[in-house]
């Protein structure tokens, strides 16, 4: 009983927002100038994003508020001119077009009885296990065909509400929708083109130091352990974590393909176009938003699309886009108050390199993930990487290993409020902001200390 009551008195809103006052206070007092007040502005989110006595868009609207006060309404509205932003938007839309089309329900449908068999499994647990490692292993095939762990998790989290309906346990219903999720999210360290962290490394790579890490080199590098083995690790982890209750209810859709409609199949090639736009960046260059704002005008379209905007505008629940706006403003305003660059060279100064190159790694993967507390993962590739390379020139160090320990730490979040991925996988779905940490702190821990060794252990027989 005294545990429980503490528990509650630390996640009850006036003990947040008082630690997250005091937090921000000392280090105002603590720092000086303007990243005084950035620095405080951080920190004070962080604690009430970590400990959610709000929804994480509120806070990120307090932060916002904040930012504008303090320092000017141009900062603290740069996140909404960011693509990722809109891209979240539009994604918003896609997933509200799917559903209206019936397309989600009618995937799902498809999945189930083709993953299961025609009659429902006597076993639910056996039942949930199955769809668990057949999504999961679709949902990371995927990633080598859209270059964004963003845009996958927008198209697959729809159909994976809509499986996760057919069982009457909330851990099934969370699992299935956070398995596959995580595989296609986590897996994406082990594929060049999987996320966007690694595309931009991969490109200041190429043009500030004159380094190229083909696509095929990445994956023989990081594929096999962060790859391959990750994606087994973390799919292994949420089954244990959310395994339903043997006695559980679940029921099987009835295979209704013949009532298959116009509309779910015109829905479906709008979501193709989109995809060939994703999968053809190569070509012409194209943000990911791009393909997505084609997917939602061709989907709201009058006499053509399936979707209309009224529906949408009391469905959708855009308020996300404060939390992720806020996240952006918070680390332009640490890179305009000189912040990161200071700390990122600071702490790049700790690393050894005498040292063997197991150290060197830990030691940026450490730099990296430090970084990562403060900043979205996004803004710590841009900023940090640019003052990576040339240390590396400088201090002779092998070039590849030590970008690919920077990729590792940007793909070993513990909150949300750390990648736009997260905050989108939060959004699209009925769980609590407290099922995602645990499973993200349980995966990246995992990953840390099973498989980080064996990942750097691979680096040394290479170099």
């Amino acid at each position: 009983m005294k545990q429980s009551e503490a528990i509650e008195r630390v996640r009850s809103p006036t003990f947040a927002f008082l630690l997250a006052a005091a937090v921000a206070v000392a280090t105002w007092l603590l720092a000086t100038g303007a990243t005084a007040t950035m620095l405080s502005i951080t920190l004070f989110c962080i604690v009430l994003w970590v400990l959610a006595p709000v929804p994480p868009s509120y806070t990120g609207l307090i932060g916002l508020g904040l930012i504008a006060v303090t320092f000017s309404t141009e900062l603290a509205l740069a996140g909404f001119q960011k693509p990722a932003t809109w891209l979240i938007g539009f994604g918003l839309l896609m997933g509200e077009a799917t559903r209206q089309s019936g397309l989600a329900t009618g995937v799902g449908r498809w999945v189930a009885t083709r993953t299961i068999g025609e009659s429902a499994d006597t076993d639910s647990v056996r039942t949930y296990r199955r769809l668990l490692v057949a999504l999961s292993i679709g949902a990371h095939a995927l990633a080598f065909l859209v270059p964004s762990a963003l845009v996958r998790i927008l198209a697959l989290a729809p159909i994976l509400r809509e499986l996760g309906s057919l069982f009457d346990s909330r851990e099934a219903r969370v699992g299935l929708y956070l398995g596959p999720l995580f595989a296609t999210f986590y897996g994406s360290a082990g594929i060049l083109t999987a996320d966007l962290p690694n595309i931009i490394i991969s490109g200041f790579a190429e043009s500030i130091g004159g380094h190229t890490i083909s696509w095929s080199n990445w994956w023989l590098h990081m594929y096999p352990v962060m790859g391959f083995l990750r994606v087994i690790l973390v799919v292994g982890i949420i089954y244990a974590l959310f395994r339903p209750p043997v006695e559980s209810g679940f029921e099987l859709p009835e295979n209704e393909g013949s009532t298959e409609t116009g509309t779910q199949r015109r829905m479906l090639a709008f979501l193709l176009v989109g995809a060939l736009i994703w999968a053809t960046d190569f070509v012409h260059g194209f943000h990911p938003v791009v393909g997505a704002v084609a997917v939602v005008i061709i989907a709201f379209l009058p006499n053509v699309g399936v979707a209309d905007f009224e529906t949408a505008g009391s469905d959708v629940d855009f308020s996300i886009l404060f939390f992720i706006a806020a996240v952006f403003a918070i680390g332009d305003g640490l890179t305009e108050t000189g912040f990161t660059d200071g700390a990122a060279t600071h702490m790049l100064d700790l690393v050894p390199t005498d040292g063997p190159l197991v150290v060197v790694l830990g030691a940026v993967f450490l730099v990296t993930f430090g970084l990562t507390f403060l900043m979205e993962g996004l803004a710590v590739a841009s900023v940090l990487t640019p003052i990576l390379i040339p240390y590396i020139d400088a201090a002779g160090l092998p070039f590849t290993p030590v970008l690919l320990a920077e990729t590792l730490a940007l793909s070993s979040y513990f909150f949300p409020y750390q990648s736009a991925v997260l905050i989108v996988i939060l959004n699209e779905a009925d769980i609590e902001t407290r099922e995602l940490i645990v499973a993200t702190v349980t995966c990246s821990t995992a990953t840390i200390l099973l498989l980080l060794p064996l990942q750097f252990g691979l680096f040394s027989v290479f170099y």
